[in-house]
């Protein structure tokens, strides 16, 4: 893990962590490096540890936990993390396979009730991957696959069993499996940011709508320089991070629905639900584009919100090729961009 940048493993630990625990002290004691350990009383602190050391370093993180038991417990703030795109290795100890006859086999009672038929599947509504360790040559192998998915775009956490046999196992030699590189984003698609120039320049009444923008530095810029240019009014709805500074004049508000009756092209940017259709939507007929890593929020059952141009790519690096697509425009709508500044 300490190869693969996580620099801290949060634990809140049961009977499957004794090889951690030795793992741990052998490795202090031959100077490797490892992890920093941080012991922590509840499981959901543990994930919101996690999730707030992300924020602040932009490096995936690992938390482990005991069993079916400490699983459960991660449930309502891994949702958070999911929502919130964390790359973190959530990982759990499993009740021993075997009931004898193997070093790490069972010996408490406990271990009886808490094996599950599937234990993965109390967390894989929030995971995008998980797997379960069967040999311990795999541990490298398994880590840097773990982490390769998690930080894949959109990131978000991954989760990994450990039954106690492999985990109890003597350790195989450590193959050096080095890190993967993260994989790029998706390069906005040129001719799709040219199409979505033009309709931004033509249109009469645009509104622009943001909701997850900021996550990254230079986003939240990224989107007031491109406004700037073209006087789009944005409106930062149930924001988590700082779409547009709230001081800055394009600025109209936490809620679209008063401007969406009036909008002939709403351009929607990380933003899972732009509005509530049961209390207002755009008429039939208005454009509505959208932008972001996974614009069509392919994990969600059910969204039937209207797309007539969808570029998938991370917003920050479409919106500066946006704005340099409606600079290349400007000089021949001036007449057009300087009647909706006045507006604005």
């Amino acid at each position: 893990m300490h190869r693969h940048s996580i620099e801290h493993f949060f634990a809140n630990p049961g009977t499957d962590f004794p090889p951690i625990v030795e793992a741990f002290a052998r490795a202090k004691a031959l100077g490797a490096k490892v992890p920093r350990s941080v012991l922590v009383p509840h499981e959901n602190l543990a994930i919101a540890m996690a999730h707030g050391a992300y924020l602040m370093t932009g490096a995936p993180q690992a938390v482990m936990v005991h069993v079916n038991v400490g699983t459960a417990n991660t449930i309502n703030l891994l949702a958070n993390a999911a929502r919130d795109r964390v790359p973190l290795l959530l990982m759990a100890g499993r009740s021993p396979i075997m009931e004898a006859g193997t070093f790490g086999a069972r010996n408490r009672p406990i271990h009886w009730a808490q094996e599950m038929f599937d234990q993965a599947g109390m967390v894989r509504e929030l995971v995008k991957w998980d797997y379960e360790l069967r040999n311990p040559a795999q541990a490298s192998l398994v880590i840097a696959r773990a982490v390769e998915v998690a930080m894949a775009e959109p990131r978000g956490p991954v989760y990994l069993t450990l039954p106690r046999e492999p985990l109890s196992a003597p350790a195989a030699t450590d193959t050096g499996v080095e890190p993967r590189a993260v994989a790029s984003s998706a390069h906005p698609d040129p001719a799709l940011i040219g199409q979505l120039a033009d309709w931004l320049i033509a249109a009469e009444r645009p509104l622009v709508i943001a909701s997850s923008l900021g996550r990254l530095n230079g986003e939240a810029n990224a989107l007031a320089s491109m406004v700037e240019k073209a006087a789009l009014p944005v409106v930062a709805h149930s924001p988590r991070y700082l779409c547009v500074s709230s001081d800055h004049p394009l600025h109209h508000g936490f809620d679209p629905h008063p401007f969406l009756e009036d909008a002939d092209l709403v351009l929607v940017i990380e933003s899972d639900v732009p509005w509530m259709p049961g209390t207002q939507a755009p008429p039939p007929g208005v454009r509505v584009a959208h932008i972001g890593e996974d614009p069509a929020f392919v994990r969600y059952p059910m969204r039937s919100f209207p797309s007539h141009l969808s570029i998938a790519a991370n917003a920050g690096v479409a919106l500066k090729l946006l704005e340099v697509a409606l600079e290349s425009r400007l000089k021949h709508s001036s007449a057009q961009i300087a009647k909706r500044q006045k507006c604005a």
